[in-house]
């Protein structure tokens, strides 16, 4: 029986939000913006919303930041909307 995962503190949220804020910064995402959600919804404890200038701009900056999760060690990380890229929303 492995023990089930323990949520991530405050500390860690905190550093994935700056990474990817850093990481859509430095792709050139326009119009970045955090909000901070914890206590205020059950579901999530940021949300980060940023724009690109073009839909393959978009698929980068969603590729780019999954990738940066990823190696950040978050494991569940869900991705919708790639494959038009009109909009792309991250799970993680």
């Amino acid at each position: 029986h492995a023990p089930a995962p323990s949520a991530p503190s405050e500390a860690d949220i905190a550093a994935l939000a700056r990474l990817v804020a850093a990481r859509l910064e430095d792709d050139k995402a326009e119009d970045i913006l955090s909000i901070d959600l914890a206590g205020k919804s059950p579901i999530a404890d940021v949300m980060i919303v940023a724009s690109g200038r073009s839909q393959r701009h978009v698929s980068a900056l969603s590729d780019h930041v999954a990738r940066a999760l990823k190696e950040a060690g978050v494991s569940d990380i869900r991705v919708e909307g790639l494959p038009n890229a009109d909009w792309v929303l991250i799970d993680a």
